[in-house]
This record gives C-alpha cells, structure tokens and sequence, in this order.
C-alpha cells in the first residue's frame, strides 16, 4: 500500500482546464479528482476505478484510471509512492504516453503538492489486541478519546491558569 500520494503541477491545470470546458470533460475532471481523494484516503487504487492492473509497456509502473468517455488518469508507483502525472482524452493520453516511453517522468526537481495516504485507525493484528485487553472496538469507546471536564484541567494546570 502507498504512502505518499504526489501531484503534479501539471496535472492541476490540466485538470482545472477540464472542468472549465463543461460537459463530458468537466464530469471526467471530477472523476478523477475522487479517484486521487480516494488514493489519499487510503482506499485501494481498484476502488478507486483502476483501469488496468498492469503496468503500460511504455512507461515503467504506470497506471491507468478510466474517468469514462474516453478521458484517461494516468499515475506512476514506485516503492510506496504513487504521483498522478496525467489527465486527458485517450488521444492525449496515448500522445503523453509515447512521449515518455522509457523515461522517468515523475523523477523531476519540479515541486509537486504531497500528501500522506490516511491509516485505518487498527489494522487486523492491533484489533483482536485491542478489543482483548480493553473491549474496545472503535475510538469512540476510547478513554483516552473523551473531553477532559474544565475542571479537572484547571485542577492539573493551577500555576498556569492563575497567571493568566
């Protein structure tokens, strides 16, 4: 599973240029920008939509999501980082792909918006530790998770609330 999501600069005005066009362009703009919410919150990249589950000959690990009507989101993962490089019409996306072919298109010095993939709150091994040893099975049932009374934090914090 991934743990950083990149986006390229590029891929934001292309995106933006899509949803200013209305219509067909605009719906697959939106598509695909649930597709990299959804990456970011941690869902897994079929959930998301993908496309193929293998990776285009042309550039190594690529991925391609269908956004529908022809328009294609194509991302690079590598190790445990997926960066979205891509969004148009399959032409474009075919024109880009070739363009690239054999390259390394998202190792660049350009700055690209980073965000770091969501953790489900317990995994499967924390789970079964959790609900053992305290009977708990979601953070609401968490003691640690509930509003300390103002009370109590006035009580524990005297020296810095008589100051001010």
């Amino acid at each position: 599973m991934a743990e950083q999501v990149r986006i390229y600069p590029k891929l934001e005005r292309q995106l933006g240029m899509m949803e200013r066009q209305g219509n067909v362009p605009a719906v697959a703009a939106q598509r695909a920008r649930q597709i990299i919410e959804a990456l970011i919150r941690g869902e897994g990249s079929s959930a998301s939509g993908l496309m193929r589950a293998k990776s285009d000959r042309r550039v190594k690990n690529s991925l391609k999501f269908n956004l529908g009507q022809g328009f294609r989101l194509i991302c690079i993962k590598e190790k445990k980082t997926i960066t979205m490089m891509f969004a148009g019409d399959h032409d474009s996306s075919d024109a880009w792909l070739d363009a690239n072919t054999r390259k390394r298109p998202h190792r660049t010095d350009t700055r690209m918006a980073v965000f770091s993939v969501a953790r489900p709150w317990r995994d499967e091994r924390s789970a079964s530790a959790g609900t053992k040893r305290y009977g708990r099975s979601s953070p609401e049932d968490d003691p640690l998770n509930r509003e300390i009374p103002e009370h109590l934090l006035r009580q524990v914090f005297r020296g810095l609330c008589a100051a001010g």
